[in-house]
């Protein structure tokens, strides 16, 4: 008679060769067979993607695009189906536009993003996310953004009170001429602290003192270990893989994907406050007021009848609109801190501003238009180091992609022109590597490097800059759809809705900051960093994960 053993050992080898019969069955019958795969060695378990995973700034996708072309196939772990990775223009454009709802976030994915932030726009698909993101526009508009410039504004000057306030109490002050009177300085406290005031401010009218207050501690060190999590093997790769192959074990009682959820009780239990007091104050009469509270609460009588979404929303605009814009502000600040030459050049630009305006500080629509050295900062931060680095798609019913520049066929070297695509197919889209693209971008793709944007803008003082080793930008036709033809706020139905106050946000802050302080790199291997996605794109000192995240600079006030 067989063992229980024998019998679970007997039953699994069918399953896994069950699994392997369908994977090969479907690469034969789909067009998988035609593209080019990964040029590395897939392991037997792992497939391609520990590689992908483990290996900092999105390299692998950066290096197989380069050798492949914008579409290639990567081998899945824990015998998962091949999985194509695209960078292609016109099929991430059939993809996020021309059929953004046949293309959904995987099944396993969406239960982490409901107990993470409830069923709101960013698990939302098809006819709800329309509805949504309908009900939810008229806050993310230009004249909306606009009212919120003594919000936005507050919070960063007390961010540059934070810095003053921090230099002047350090006790270890920089002697060495070439960095002589700075101290150090870890930004990434400071920027989610002034961020996530904003959101408060604007978003629901609450104020999380810059960071001081216990809700915003509690937010932030839940926040912290989802990340770290996230960036361990076990938290970061296994863990989702397990979950991709067993998505019923997101409704286990499993402490630590309970945790997951943690965030959004703390968000919910504030706003059920905030909502109370918000109607009591109304008393019955009309809700006024143009923030993100006052328009759902509008909205409860007739579209979004139930409270616990409208404290959902409150949960998702706090978590997505506070880290992920801090996270592109840790970035512009330590890419200026090593391009000192660009970094003059826009603090002469923001004085030269003030000195000649009317108005003394930009106003909303200067700051978005009249200031092109700080609008290419931003673009060329948000090209290199976008927060959201990362997206996986399946496919909901079979269909042909387009591409826009063929590759090779792996057997025959002719050209492919299109991928045929099975229902169930799984496709991974590394915005860091469409937007670093070498074939795109040149062979300083990976470099920032504001000039480019610069030397593209008519009547501009061209010879003024230093353009040795600088790509150009690229034609139009190279590029994806998005938002400056980067991928970094993707487009179509599911273009980011808050990218107008995330784009007022940072030119704010470096607005802010850069006229009053000087921003230093900390020299040598301990001033380097790196970056891998935890569910934001997350920086570390290079080689030296362990430590944890970390930006590390120096600052000094600006000496006139």
């Amino acid at each position: 008679m067989p063992t229980l053993v024998t019998q679970l050992l007997a039953a699994t080898g069918g399953l896994i060769l069950y699994v392997l019969a369908k994977n090969w069955i479907q690469s034969r019958t789909s067009g998988l067979a035609r593209l080019p795969q990964a040029k590395s060695s897939a392991h037997w378990l792992w497939g391609h993607e520990k590689q992908a995973w483990e290996q900092p700034d999105s390299a692998f996708y950066v290096d197989n695009f380069d050798k492949c072309g914008t579409a290639f196939i990567m081998k899945g772990a824990f015998f998962h189906s091949d999985i194509i990775a695209i960078s292609d223009p016109a099929a991430l454009a059939h993809i996020h536009s021309r059929k953004a709802y046949s293309y959904t976030k995987g099944a396993y994915v969406r239960p982490l993003i409901e107990r993470l932030m409830g069923r709101t726009l960013a698990w939302a698909e098809g006819d709800e996310h329309k509805r949504q993101r309908q009900a939810l526009a008229p806050t993310f508009t230009h004249d909306s953004v606009r009212a919120m410039d003594s919000q936005v504004r507050g919070a960063f000057d007390k961010f540059a009170e934070a810095i003053r306030e921090h230099i002047h109490n350090s006790k270890s002050v920089s002697t060495n001429e070439r960095d002589k009177g700075s101290v150090y300085i870890d930004p990434m406290g400071f920027t989610s602290s002034a961020t996530l005031d904003v959101i408060g401010s604007v978003g629901f009218g609450y104020d999380f003192q810059f960071g001081a207050s216990a809700a915003a501690a509690k937010i932030k060190k839940s926040w912290a270990g989802l990340t770290t999590a996230g960036m361990t093997l076990a938290g970061g790769f296994i863990g989702p893989l397990v979950i991709r192959a067993f998505p019923f074990i997101t409704d286990l009682p499993v402490e630590a994907i309970q945790a997951q959820g943690e965030i959004r009780t703390l968000i919910r239990g504030l706003g059920r406050k905030i909502v109370a007091e918000r109607k009591a104050a109304e008393d019955g009469g009309e809700i006024r007021g143009n923030d993100l509270l006052s328009n759902l609460l509008r909205l409860q009588d007739t579209e979004l009848r139930d409270v616990d979404l409208i404290l959902d929303h409150i949960s998702t605009f706090c978590l997505v609109g506070f880290e992920t814009t801090a996270a592109v502000m840790n970035f512009a600040l330590y890419n200026l801190a090593h391009d000192l030459p660009m970094q003059g050049r826009l603090r002469q630009e923001l004085r030269d501003f003030v000195s000649s305006s009317n108005t003394g500080e930009p106003t909303y629509d200067e700051y978005m238009n009249k200031l092109p050295v700080l609008d290419a900062v931003v673009k060329e931060t948000l090209r290199t180091h976008g927060s959201v680095s990362f997206a996986d798609r399946v496919a909901l019913e079979d269909d042909v992609i387009p591409l826009r520049f063929p590759v090779k066929h792996p057997k025959t070297g002719a050209e492919v022109r299109s991928i045929a695509v099975k229902k169930g197919q799984t496709i991974f889209i590394s915005h860091m590597a469409v937007n670093r693209s070498r074939a795109v971008w040149g062979p300083d793709s990976e470099e920032f490097k504001a000039e480019r944007w610069l030397a593209a803008i008519p009547g501009y003082d061209v010879a003024s800059l230093n353009l040795t080793g600088v790509s150009p930008l690229p034609p139009p036709t190279s590029l994806c759809g998005g938002w400056n033809g980067l991928d970094t706020f993707l487009e179509g139905p599911r273009v980011c809705i808050g990218m107008k106050l995330a784009l007022f946000e940072l030119k704010v802050m470096l607005g802010t900051l850069i006229k009053a302080f000087e921003f230093l790199p900390v020299v040598g291997p301990d001033g380097k960093i790196q970056t891998m996605f935890s569910a934001t794109l997350q920086p570390f000192v290079a080689g030296r994960l362990d430590e944890g995240v970390k930006v590390p600079l120096r600052v000094r006030e600006v000496r006139e």
